[in-house]
């Protein structure tokens, strides 16, 4: 044994010590976070740190279900943090560190951590913060989380609409038995003797067995294993001691028994709860699950809420407004409020007089974005931009309107109208139809006139950001080779700030990844 193994069993190394002067709470999970006392029963209340975001513009909307976010063993709210901001747009967001982990208070009672009372102790904070009686909830579970969440499921009835699982464990006769093994290690095992293979296990920092076994190997980066290094270290002992020893996985028949919708999603790289539990589960779920397609992330370890992020947060997106309500839905809701507006409005017209009209060329194709003209508009007008820009030869329109211009206008730039639906990402058929207008028209059109004159193509909708953006990124993608990253970053450094509402890019990832 060396010496400076012995000296980590009682003392952090410097690279440890420099990541957990930090504690890593994000600015949102910072601001709506609190510690709290809670009554779990007569004779027991814990101090538990607790995560509760309001919907932005919840006041204006029809009543929407609350999500509940639940992390699994040894780990704590914060790595909830990307789901967090994604769901905060569209959703009433709670979330909790479970006793003796992240920021809650531990207490040694063996009994605190067995599974159905961690349930008793989301129940009473679910009822402590969110008082309306009958109002629906949405369950999403990490790991051990997902045992938690489909109790809890079954114990509030009518009253959850859905569940979702990220890596669920317990569902192979393999799976089973490594909790089964590692519940007996823990039956003989001090808490000292634990700490020091835990040390031995954090041996190599960034790229120690604790760290490798949570992410997949090949893609993550330096900057997510600080994340999960930190969180590794700020594990308490005893809690999860305490924890592990009393998992029990739900059975089959308590699968059986949720009455909701529910979707899993597993990762292809996950060393901790293995894929194959995906396709168990579902064998199991009852009637309304029977439809409903579950994933498996590619290049992913057990820690893919943070690996892989946008593909998370859109899978899980979908299947809210899909399966569960269509009110979940960040466009749905834009959509409702802009019907109670006027888009040409004292205050919206403002507002779009001062975006950008007509961004510069996007690096490695024949495109410009632009946000709509105004026919009698001294800076806006068809004509102002036929002199402005004399390398555009056409303008798609892809706004749903009659444009607030006269398309017959143009002396020289062809007009193309291309109606889609405002505040949702292009359908496929919709993205298929534009490639195909831009291919086999506009491009075909020029190339038939034997024109020497090099093509450029001015896309709008109303401000020329998230629809506007999302075509030109899935035409960059699929037909001129560019990655997500790239084309993403070629369009906001041509139009900035670039796509703006992150189902947008979400829904990039979930395509182009999957």
């Amino acid at each position: 044994m060396t010496l400076q193994l012995l000296k980590s069993f009682f003392v952090y190394d410097e690279l440890e010590q420099s990541i957990l002067s930090d504690y890593g709470d994000p600015p949102l999970i910072l601001k709506h976070s609190t510690i709290r006392n809670f009554a779990i029963s007569p004779t027991l209340s814990l101090k538990l740190r607790v995560f509760q975001s309001p919907h932005p513009k919840g006041h204006k909307l029809p009543s929407l279900p609350l999500i509940f976010l639940i992390h699994g063993l040894g780990g704590q709210l914060n790595q909830f943090q990307y789901l967090i901001d994604n769901f905060s747009h569209f959703s009433e967001v709670l979330a909790i560190d479970l006793p003796g982990h992240g920021r809650s208070e531990f207490k040694s009672d063996w009994r605190i951590y067995e599974p159905d009372h961690l349930v008793k102790v989301l129940e009473t904070v679910l009822l402590a913060c969110v008082p309306e009686s009958g109002r629906e909830v949405v369950l999403v579970g990490h790991s051990m989380g997902c045992i938690l969440a489909s109790k809890l499921a079954n114990r509030l009835g009518i009253r959850c609409v859905g569940l979702v699982g990220i890596c669920p464990p317990g569902g192979t006769p393999e799976d089973k038995k490594k909790v089964q093994d590692l519940q007996r290690i823990l039956s003989y095992t001090p808490a000292v003797i634990f700490n020091m293979f835990r040390a031995v296990d954090r041996a190599g920092g960034l790229y120690s067995k604790s760290v490798s076994r949570m992410v997949s190997p090949a893609t993550a980066s330096d900057e997510l294993r600080v994340k999960q290094l930190r969180w590794n270290l700020q594990v308490n002992t005893h809690a999860w001691i305490r924890t592990a020893y009393s998992l029990r996985t739900p059975t089959r028949q308590e699968w059986h028994d949720l009455d909701m919708p529910v979707y899993m999603i597993g990762a292809e790289d996950d060393q901790v709860t293995s894929p194959a539990n995906i396709e168990v589960i579902r064998s199991w779920l009852g009637p309304k699950s029977l439809d409903i397609e579950h994933t498996i992330i590619h290049d992913a370890g057990h820690a893919c809420i943070i690996e892989k992020p946008e593909v998370i947060c859109g899978l899980i997106s979908d299947f809210v407004s899909k399966s569960i309500d269509v009110k979940l839905s960040l466009g749905w809701q834009l959509a409702f409020l802009a019907s109670k507006m006027d888009k040409w409005s004292l205050k919206n017209e403002d507002k779009w007089r001062r975006v950008q009209s007509v961004s510069t060329r996007l690096e490695g194709t024949f495109f410009r974005g632009m946000k709509t003209l105004r026919q009698d508009d001294e800076i806006h007008s068809p004509a102002r931009l036929e002199e402005a820009y004399p390398d555009i030869t056409d303008v798609i329109d892809i706004s749903r309107e009659a444009p607030p211009y006269d398309p017959t206008t143009f002396q020289r730039i062809r007009y193309h109208k291309f109606p889609t639906v405002s505040k949702l990402p292009p359908t496929r058929e919709e993205v298929k139809a534009f490639i195909n207008l831009v291919d086999n028209e506009i491009l075909a059109a020029h190339k038939q006139e034997d024109n020497e004159k090099e093509i450029v193509i001015a896309v709008h909708c109303h401000y020329g950001f998230n629809r506007t953006g999302f075509f030109l990124c899935c035409y960059m993608i699929e037909r001129l080779g560019f990655s997500i990253k790239r084309a993403l970053q070629a369009f906001q450094d041509a139009r900035n700030p670039g796509i703006k509402h992150s189902h947008f890019i979400d829904e990039l990832h979930v395509r182009y990844e999957l």
